[in-house]
């Protein structure tokens, strides 16, 4: 999850809702002020996150000249979904990221950060036509391996199943508070998380918790697919070790980008610097 710094939304930025073939999701979209734009980024954001993760690098995106579309993925925040855990495979959730580029128009530039990386690359999969490039975003190959964190998503998966997610995310807050690093944010910006994170649907909470237990590492297939990629996180994540997200990097022949002074949220904590290393990614023919 990435903590906004305002609810502003900058001039340009604006909230609208998509129709797919897939049902209609919940965007953030920009347009460049002057000219054609070059082309279509689509931002698909991580577990526990949404469309706001992104509010920051939309803006700066657009004045790079791109039309710009940060989305909730279905059951995230305002994007609705069915109560079926079967709706939230990575399957079902690429498809409908594959629909979304479709219907912006095709040849979208995709950037998926954390978990949406593990989607993104699951919608090129499905669809590689419909991409030109792929960024995974302090994303990793597959599952989280280490125990502690693995503990710690069993216990918010089995919450989520059984108890009211208001009181899930109580429950959250007060152990994620208790961290050396945490500083709590302003009240308005405190108000919004609790409110995104009790918006989501349950099940779809309680089964991408889950994707992040046992997603299949499909690095190699991701490969294979002919739609370029990019491997970019900031230099202090603490999401996947980096050790591993250099390694997936590898693996797709390329070598990562490394964001400075950024964690897990660059978009949030270095906006300009993540903007101007994907639009020369998606210049770089």
């Amino acid at each position: 999850m990435s903590t906004p710094r305002t609810l502003t939304l900058p001039d340009g930025v604006h909230p609208a809702n998509l129709e797919t073939d897939r049902g209609t999701f919940a965007t953030l979209m920009a347009v460049p002020d002057v000219g054609t734009p070059l082309g279509t980024v689509l931002l698909v954001p991580g577990w526990t996150g949404s469309k706001e993760d992104f509010t920051p690098l939309v803006d700066h995106l657009a004045r790079y000249g791109w039309r710009t579309v940060a989305v909730d993925q279905r059951g995230q925040y305002e994007t609705p979904g069915p109560a079926d855990p079967s709706a939230y495979t990575l399957a079902a959730l690429g498809a409908d990221v594959a629909a979304i580029s479709e219907a912006l128009g095709g040849y979208s530039q995709l950037v998926g950060h954390s978990f949406g990386g593990l989607v993104a690359r699951e919608a090129v999969l499905i669809e590689p036509s419909v991409f030109s490039t792929i960024t995974l975003l302090c994303s990793g190959p597959g599952a989280f391996t280490d125990q502690v964190t693995l503990q710690g998503l069993q216990l918010l998966a089995f919450g989520l199943d059984n108890l009211p997610i208001e009181q899930v995310y109580d429950m959250k807050l007060s152990h994620d508070s208790e961290a050396p690093q945490y500083i709590a944010p302003p009240a308005d910006i405190a108000e919004f998380l609790r409110e995104r994170f009790t918006q989501n649907v349950p099940i779809s909470l309680a089964e991408i918790t889950r994707r992040l237990m046992d997603a299949e590492d499909r690095t190699e297939k991701l490969a294979a697919s002919g739609v370029r990629a990019q491997v970019l996180y900031g230099e202090s994540d603490d999401g996947w070790p980096l050790p591993v997200q250099d390694r997936m990097a590898e693996l797709l022949g390329v070598r990562p980008k490394v964001i400075p002074d950024a964690a897990h949220s660059p978009a949030i904590e270095q906006p300009a610097t993540t903007a101007r290393l994907l639009t020369e990614f998606f210049h770089d023919r």
